[in-house]
Order: C-alpha cells, then structure tokens, then sequence
C-alpha cells in the first residue's frame, strides 16, 4: 500500500514536470526576439543633427559671454589702476562659471532629447532594455537600432532656453533722505 502511493506520488510529481518543462519550452523566443537593443550615442547625436544644434546654441552663448566681457572692460576704466587686475581676474571667473555651466546645460537637454526618443522608440517596439553601443564588448548587428533612433531625432528640434544676457552690477547710491524728523 505504501509502495503503491510512493509511485502514485512519483510518478504524479514526474509527470508535471515533464509537462512543465514542454511548457517553458513553447514560451521561448526566438533568438531575432531580443529583448535588449543598443544605439552608438556619439553616432546617433552627430548624424541626427542634435550636436549642431547644440553647437549653434553654445556658439550664440559665447558670443553674448565675450560681448558682457568687452563690457566689463570698458567700465574698469572708472576704477583705480590697483583694482582693475583683480576685476577683470573676478570677471574672467563669472565668465568661465556661465561658460562651463551653459555647456552642461545644453549636454543635458540633448540627451534627454535622446533619452525621450529612445523611451518611445523602445515602447513602441516592446523593447526591454536600450544600451550604449560603448557598453557591449560585442553586438549582432540586427540589434543595433542607431539608424532608428538617428532617423527619428532628425526632425527634433530642440529648445536650450534663452541665450544669457551679461550685464554690468553698478553700485547703488544711498537713497538721500529728505524731509524733516
């Protein structure tokens, strides 16, 4: 009785997990299915036209930095001999820090332009996962999607915010108090 039970249970327990192992086997893919994509970056940011935009913008933004520059030396001319190095030395910095600074700026808006392309790319496609082609050692080309995503950003346009404007600090005058106590 107990020997009938045993291989009751067995062979229950074999039978399920051959139909378990059949099972799996009809969920599988196939190998084009790949749930990861990758994308060369640097090649997808220069031929979808993403860098020269970004160039055109940092271009107007040093142009405006060296006009506020120009600027700044034209007032030094109103202080004394000992202070203008130290003032123009000041100036040169704010103009490195905004210079530096609107180049990180503009890096971010155009990869959240690729990330944003990308995250509707691999939704649409029912991707998992989208990687830099620098991140692999080795990749199939069917599964590079560059030429995708390059195409799709060509008609992007994007928007880097106003182009800052330098203007000069001048010391305010004390107000003169008028009027009786």
């Amino acid at each position: 009785m107990k020997r009938n039970l045993i291989r009751h249970v067995a062979g229950t327990v074999m039978i399920a997990l051959v139909a378990g192992a059949l099972l799996v086997g009809c969920d599988a893919k196939p190998a084009g299915d790949a749930q990861m994509k990758f994308i060369n970056v640097e090649k997808v940011l220069v031929e979808s036209g993403l860098v020269q935009q970004e160039q055109a913008h940092l271009k107007a933004v040093n142009e405006n930095l060296h006009k506020g520059m120009q600027l700044a030396e034209k007032s030094y001319a109103n202080l004394p001999a000992d202070k203008v190095e130290v003032a123009r030395q000041a100036d040169k910095n704010v103009i490195a820090q905004q210079w530096k600074a609107q180049q990180n700026a503009a890096r971010i808006v155009v990869m959240k332009a690729l990330k944003t392309a990308s995250d509707t790319y691999r939704s649409e496609k029912k991707i998992a996962v989208i990687m830099p082609m620098q991140a692999a050692v080795s990749v199939a080309p069917e599964l590079d999607v560059t030429a995708d995503l390059t195409q799709k950003l060509k008609t992007a346009k994007v928007d880097f915010g106003k182009v800052p404007e330098i203007t000069l600090k001048t010391a305010e005058k004390p107000a003169v108090k008028t009027g009786s106590k």
